[in-house]
């Protein structure tokens, strides 16, 4: 642990020389057996063979080193005057002094080597070994009662989340490089780096349940209530930093140095209740905490000292209305948003969740409580929240993703639903003509030094997320430059239009005439669209969709959104070609023999077709492919429409919708490229227009759709192709007629 006493090397005090000399007398001997085997180099690689290193000789010699230190003479130079009036005689807390030897061996074994959680879990389970010796009730290994078991799961789980932050910390550190070559070679990562990291580690282990599970149940009910046990948790954090330091002391001098800061740790533990805010100061950018998870600011501080309890943190946007909601106190994970319960200095003191807060002026203050006092609140410190929010969050009223809209691989999802024996399933969506763009595109909550200039949108082939690349399209540019446009009202936050344009607004409003005394011809952003059929159908396929910010200081922000563009055309076409055209149909020609009981059948012959969005990207499933359905109805002049239906299987009800394309119409985007092909659509059931034999049909047929027999009726066939495309500007369908005259020649009945 830093320590920021000026006078910390300073050797003239008598009980630091008392510490010092009896340290120096431990290594001693350790120091003088290695330079005796240094001069005997056979002797030390026998002596190599016949003790292979294993843990208990590990354990040995943190044993050696620590496990005497300091004795009971030593403990009283050691420790502060105030801790030792407060402590009194040593029978009454030598149990404290044995277990203070094991936060010091405990230290030192778990920072002596390259560490991993279940090395640390394996060192964990040997300290509480060592602190139930220390208090009279030793635990026989290999042999734990149901209680001892459970008390060690607890220490295991309580290490787990200790270490997590420390390992999330090392992961973000992996994945996100940004920068990082930089700071080594500014010198701003040194050989220190992580030292206080690691040491954070120590701190988040050290709760109440923790020293509970450490002590077990009886000592901890016997001692917790000592007017001194806070100090015992303060003093054992201090020993384990020592021993930890210890163990990457490389000789004496580093030994010493690491005595200085054990020495001044131990009196940080008594100064007086300090209550203190550092930061933050200024404007400051919330940043991403995955282990709340919430978008914080962090509160830096200390709030310590003689008889520390507890410390709270209250925020404000006003100075006068204050709340203690919205923060979240160390160890995270797993944190608490009571109040901080582990003394601070010069650290975090806690995480001010601003998510849901707006940007903008903030005020913070600290109260700390201690076990005779509370000190007033001190501060506040005053600082701007700023926020950063660019997105692209929607298209056409779509804002169903796969994923987070932070995904540079997030799509729109469409959900096609069962039809007929086509499966229900959620696919990529697509979308074409006219297009709105929903999303954010705000900077801001400091001053105005700093907001919003302008933002754009552009558009790419392909799928893409380096907004850096060359090649992108612009299509709707936004500028802010008055006062008026600069109003709450047209900031574009979380689901706004950014498709929008500047449109006059009214001012000054009263409620009589002229309504208006005062206007600005381009005061409000209005929403609209962007005309995505550029080209005719050419602007189809994959692209992405680049939105750039660009603020008042030059600085630009930027997000992609993947989505597909469908500006291809459906084609309709339906006729019957089993009578030359103008000729009228005659039923007895299909009704083969005349029979009730067996469908007549009149082949309906056409075209349902929908382009692929992109024919050279494979493969052609959806979203590449999104026919969905074509339905085929048939009108009587003057009367009732039925539809056919499409299929009908051997059980169930009739399929009244074509889920397959039917034939081609040998063009794309218009141009003729391939032979055009007439596929059959359905079979109408002539039954349908006989008065006798419509009941026989599988399907209702309505009263007056019928012709009696020896009369005839012009009959209008009516095809409707649909595609998945959602196109707010144009229609998802192509339509195709076709009349024909149907006489119904059947004899009378």
């Amino acid at each position: 642990m830093a320590t920021s006493h000026p006078e910390a090397s300073d050797p003239s005090s008598p009980e630091f020389q008392i510490v010092l000399k009896a340290l120096v007398d431990i290594y001693r001997p350790i120091l003088e057996e290695d330079l005796k085997r240094a001069g005997d180099l056979d002797a030390l690689g026998e002596e190599a063979r016949q003790a292979p290193p294993d843990c208990e000789a590990e354990l040995a010699a943190a044993q050696r080193l620590l496990g005497g230190f300091p004795d009971d003479e030593v403990v009283f130079a050691l420790l502060p005057a105030q801790a030792r009036e407060l402590l009194g005689p040593i029978e009454r807390w030598r149990w404290l002094l044995l277990h203070i030897r094991c936060c010091m061996i405990f230290g030192w074994l778990v920072c002596r080597r390259p560490r991993t959680f279940r090395l640390s879990a394996y060192y964990l389970y040997r300290y509480w070994l060592c602190v139930r010796q220390a208090v009279g009730t030793p635990v026989t290994p290999g042999h734990l009662t149901e209680l001892e078991r459970r008390d060690l799961d607890i220490l295991v789980a309580a290490l787990a989340k200790a270490y997590r932050p420390f390992v999330s910390d090392q992961l973000a550190s992996i994945d996100f490089t940004a920068g990082l070559a930089d700071a080594v070679a500014d010198g701003q990562i040194d050989c220190d780096e992580g030292e206080e990291e690691a040491a954070a580690v120590f701190e988040r282990l050290m709760t109440v349940d923790t020293t509970r599970a450490l002590l077990g149940e009886k000592a901890f009910d016997a001692h917790c209530r000592e007017p001194w046990f806070w100090f015992y948790q303060c003093w054992c954090m201090c020993a384990t930093r020592f021993g930890c330091c210890l163990a990457r002391a490389k000789n004496l001098i580093d030994v010493y140095r690491c005595l200085v800061r054990y020495w001044f740790c131990l009196r940080d533990c008594f100064r007086p209740l300090t209550c203190e805010l550092s930061g933050p100061q200024g404007c400051i950018a919330e940043v991403v905490n995955p282990a709340i998870p919430a978008l914080v600011v962090p509160i830096h501080g200390t709030a310590a000292g003689l008889g520390f309890v507890r410390y709270v943190l209250e925020w404000s946007t006003d100075n006068i209305v204050w709340h203690a909601a919205n923060f979240v106190y160390p160890p995270v994970p797993p944190g608490n948003t009571v109040q901080g319960n582990s003394p601070v200095t010069g650290g975090l003191l806690a995480y001010l969740d601003s998510t849901l807060l707006n940007a903008g002026t903030y005020f913070v203050r600290l109260t700390v409580y201690g076990a005779n006092q509370t000190l007033p609140p001190c501060g506040p410190i005053i600082f701007g929240v700023f926020k950063k929010d660019v997105r692209i969050l929607g298209v056409d009223g779509n804002f169903t993703l796969d994923s987070t809209p932070f995904d540079p691989a997030a799509r729109f999802i469409d959900h096609v639903p069962a039809l007929c024996t086509r499966a229900a399933g959620d696919f990529e969506a697509s979308f074409g003509t006219c297009l709105q763009i929903w999303g954010a595109a705000f900077v801001g909550g400091c001053d105005d030094s700093q907001k919003i200039k302008r933002y754009t949108l552009d558009y790419k082939p392909g799928y893409e997320t380096d907004c850096a690349t060359a090649g992108w399209s612009n299509f709707w540019t936004v500028e802010f430059s008055t006062a008026a446009q600069y109003r709450d009202i047209n900031m574009r936050t979380d689901t706004s239009v950014l498709t929008a344009n500047w449109v006059p607004d009214c001012l000054v409003q009263v409620p009589f005439p002229p309504y208006c005394l005062l206007s600005d011809p381009k005061a409000l952003l209005s929403p609209s669209s962007w005309s995505s059929n550029v080209g005719g159908c050419q602007l189809s396929g994959l692209y992405t969709l680049r939105l750039v910010l660009e603020d008042t200081l030059g600085n630009s922000y930027c997000d992609t959104q993947r989505v597909w563009i469908d500006n291809k055309p459906i084609t309709a076409l339906v006729q019957i070609n089993a009578v030359p055209k103008c000729a009228d149909l005659f039923v007895s020609q299909f009704a083969l023999p005349p029979d009730c009981s067996v469908p007549w059948p009149l082949p309906v012959s056409g075209i349902a077709y929908d382009e692929y969005i992109d024919d050279t990207l494979l493969p052609l499933t959806r979203p590449n492919d999104n026919f969905d359905y074509y339905v085929v109805s048939v009108e009587k002049q003057g009367g009732p429409t039925i539809p056919i239906p499409i299929s009908i299987p051997l059980s169930g009800p009739p399929c009244f919708h074509g889920t397959s394309r039917v034939g081609d119409p040998g063009t794309r985007c218009g141009v003729p490229t391939v032979p055009t092909v007439i596929g059959t659509l359905t079979q109408f059931d002539l039954r349908a227009v006989d008065p006798t034999c419509r009941t026989s049909l599988p399907y209702p047929v309505p009263p007056g759709f019928a012709l009696e027999r020896g009369e005839c009726c012009v009959y209008i066939f009516h095809l409707t192709v649909y595609d998945r495309t959602a196109r707010p500007c144009g229609v998802s369908h192509a339509t195709a007629d076709w009349p024909v005259k149907i006489c119904n020649d059947l004899p009378p009945v």
